[in-house]
């Protein structure tokens, strides 16, 4: 059986993102004689769907920050055309429509991704993931609730203040849920050895 390094799952606590470990496949020395690989164990399983599970949240924040990369580049552009106060005001205004649009869509998709996959039980590492998985959706919970609650915010801001409150307000509570989720995934102390063997 193939384990997984104890320093992989830390990596994954430190960045949200681990490699994909692929199975060794053993051959018999004959040239007539062949062997077939043994099925994956569910830890092996369940670790490519964990994977997978975070290559689209990943997705989902490259795709928002795309969306706000191309709002603030186009704002820029217009704010540089722009000869009147009511010109540089539409180029705002056009500006929080796509943060605005741009956050909707992240937090739709965020929570249309729901959950990670649980962790088989009966492993070694199966407590610490479930540890970090529960970090990271507490974590999402709060950034969306946060961000949703801006965005409606900037819909509605009417002017510079207004924004200026909405913004310093989701840094805020992005700032707690960074040190909540620091918090939680320093308690569960080192990684066990061997996560992927049978407990």
């Amino acid at each position: 059986m193939k384990y997984f390094p104890a320093r992989s799952i830390t990596a994954f606590a430190l960045v949200t993102a681990m490699g994909i470990g692929v199975p060794a496949v053993a051959f018999a020395d004959s040239t007539t004689t062949t062997t077939t690989p043994a099925a994956p164990s569910a830890w092996t399983t369940w670790h490519q769907s964990w994977v997978s599970y975070y290559d689209g949240i990943k997705a989902i924040r490259a795709t928002y920050r795309a969306s706000v990369e191309s709002a603030r580049a186009t704002y820029d552009t217009a704010k540089s055309m722009a000869t009147t106060k009511a010109e540089r005001q539409a180029a705002l205004v056009t500006l929080d429509a796509a943060l605005t649009a741009a956050l909707n869509a992240r937090v739709t998709a965020i929570t249309a991704a729901g959950d990670p996959p649980a962790p088989p039980a009966g492993y070694n590492g199966t407590t610490y993931v479930t540890g970090i998985q529960d970090a990271n959706v507490a974590y999402r919970a709060s950034t969306t609730a946060a961000q949703s609650a801006y965005a409606q915010a900037l819909a509605s801001a009417t002017t510079s203040a207004q924004r200026r409150t909405a913004r310093l307000t989701l840094d805020i509570a992005v700032a707690n849920a960074i040190v909540a989720r620091s918090t939680a995934l320093l308690a569960l102390g080192a990684p066990p050895a061997h996560p992927g063997k049978t407990s």
